[in-house]
């Protein structure tokens, strides 16, 4: 039986493909929409690195970026969230992962949690994001995961 995350995973990374697109046509203007969305991908990079026990997980937070590395980014955090997602049938939720955070405080926590934790984060941003961007005049798509199931959950 599939997680229960898997699938709000599969929507996080349509959703993350959303505002790429527009970054794309609005050429990463505006820059605020840009780093919103940055910090989507800086977020859900240093998580997804934790849970794999990359020694060196964490990305500057709130840099200077471009969208090219932004691009970059979306692709990473995809396949890593698609790896980290195939294991949460098999127990992996559950499992515990140890780690320091940029003060260099050292927790233990459970994947699960912190995957959901970073899913949330993620809304936030991205939704600020698009906020951004339409505030512009360039109109993200809706981004709520009831449009995204109504529409046959595109990956």
């Amino acid at each position: 039986m599939a997680h229960p995350l898997e699938r709000v995973c599969r929507w996080n990374r349509w959703a993350n493909r959303q505002v790429l697109e527009t970054l794309r046509e609005s050429e990463g203007e505006p820059s605020k929409a840009l780093a919103a969305y940055q910090h989507v991908l800086e977020t859900e990079l240093v998580w997804l690195r934790r849970f794999n026990d990359d020694p060196r997980p964490m990305i500057p937070l709130w840099g200077e970026v471009s969208l090219a590395q932004v691009e970059a980014w979306t692709a990473e955090a995809a396949a890593l969230l698609a790896g980290r997602t195939a294991k949460l049938g098999d127990g992996g939720g559950a499992e515990e992962f140890r780690y320091r955070n940029s003060k260099g405080n050292e927790f233990v926590d459970v994947v699960e949690d912190s995957l959901m934790h970073m899913l949330l984060h993620s809304s936030q941003y991205r939704g600020e994001a698009a906020g951004f961007l339409n505030a512009a005049g360039h109109r993200a798509p809706d981004l709520d995961l009831m449009f995204w199931a109504r529409r046959g959950e595109p990956e």
